[in-house]
């Protein structure tokens, strides 16, 4: 598990650590939220308010892949839990750390939007997306059901190697799910996750197989010159028989410790996600509906509809 050396490098990089295995920290949006200022993209795509929500793990430096774009540390990295926490226990303890994590707003000297701050007491979203695979965390239906009992909406990104778990979250479905497509083929798979087992490229596709069976179904493409970010047409083939429901195509930005990963020359601009989406999408008549450029993110959809953005009221 999770050593005090290692606690302490994380605790200085805004993590606030939960049991053995979980933490949380505040993401550069929701303090943007809460200050009045930008939102994120899931803010722009789907309503997700920035300032009422919680950025987790369940699987702090546990993961299956070494990816080279990953903005953790990758060498600090366990293949698998061997001790797990309880779902309740770990909700309790992420949404007190978030609370924990706000109180320096309520300084006379910082700028806040009032009524967003108040707002943001009461998270109603978790973003299980923070660090480590999801899946590897065996209780995550479990965890799943807690965060709805307390009235929150869940995004869970996954690298799609773990497709066993997926059926078991068939009928504990989060609000919405992500799959990460790391490449268009074996070989870039191997070559840009670095692998810690066999037979992931074949798993991601079978996990891709199961999106349509889940409410929100989502790919997620997080690209990266002169690593992924090649066969626009090949993405495409994949993903043409996926009942996938949104398509998010992201360029890979050096943070945390993919800088000594990642080169500038590495991160695409927007315009260059934009124009890659762009051959992706006339394969199959596909479209971009919105798109985030400060992120560097657009949307594609075979079709929009009116409960994308969905209502908290």
């Amino acid at each position: 598990m999770i050593t005090d050396a290692r606690k302490k490098i994380l605790e200085r990089q805004g993590y606030r650590l939960v049991g053995n295995h979980s933490g949380t920290k505040i993401c550069h949006y929701c303090k943007q939220g809460i200050r009045g200022n930008d939102v994120c993209y899931k803010n722009t795509f789907y309503g997700i308010k920035s300032w009422g929500c919680v950025q987790a793990s369940v699987s702090i430096d546990v993961c299956n892949l070494k990816c080279q774009w990953c903005w953790r540390d990758i060498n600090y990295t366990a293949g698998s839990l061997d001790k797990f926490d309880n779902p309740r226990e770990i909700v309790d303890g992420l949404i007190k750390e978030h609370l924990k994590l706000l109180k320096g707003f309520y300084s006379k000297n910082v700028a806040v939007d009032v009524s967003r701050l108040k707002e943001s007491e009461k998270p109603k979203h978790v973003a299980l997306s923070l660090t480590g695979e999801v899946c590897l965390f065996p209780k995550l239906p479990e965890l799943i059901d807690e965060f709805h009992k307390r009235g929150m909406t869940t995004f869970v990104v996954t690298n799609g190697t773990m497709p066993g778990m997926l059926r078991k979250l068939l009928n504990h479905q989060p609000t919405q799910l992500y799959i990460t497509l790391p490449a268009p083929d074996k070989e870039t798979y191997e070559k840009s996750c670095n692998p810690l087992f066999s037979g992931g490229w074949e798993k991601i596709l079978e996990s891709l197989s199961l999106l349509g069976e889940f409410q929100r179904g989502t790919v997620r493409l997080t690209l990266a010159k002169g690593m992924n970010m090649h066969d626009a047409g090949k993405y495409a083939a994949l993903l043409k028989d996926s009942r996938w429901k949104f398509l998010e195509i992201k360029g890979v930005v050096a943070v945390g410790d993919a800088v000594n990963r990642v080169e500038r020359e590495n991160m695409p601009s927007h315009d260059e996600i934009k124009e890659f989406a762009e051959e992706i999408c006339k394969c199959y008549g596909w479209k971009i509906i919105a798109e985030k450029e400060e992120s560097r993110v657009v949307l594609v959809m075979r079709e929009d509809f009116d409960g994308r953005i969905m209502s908290f009221d």
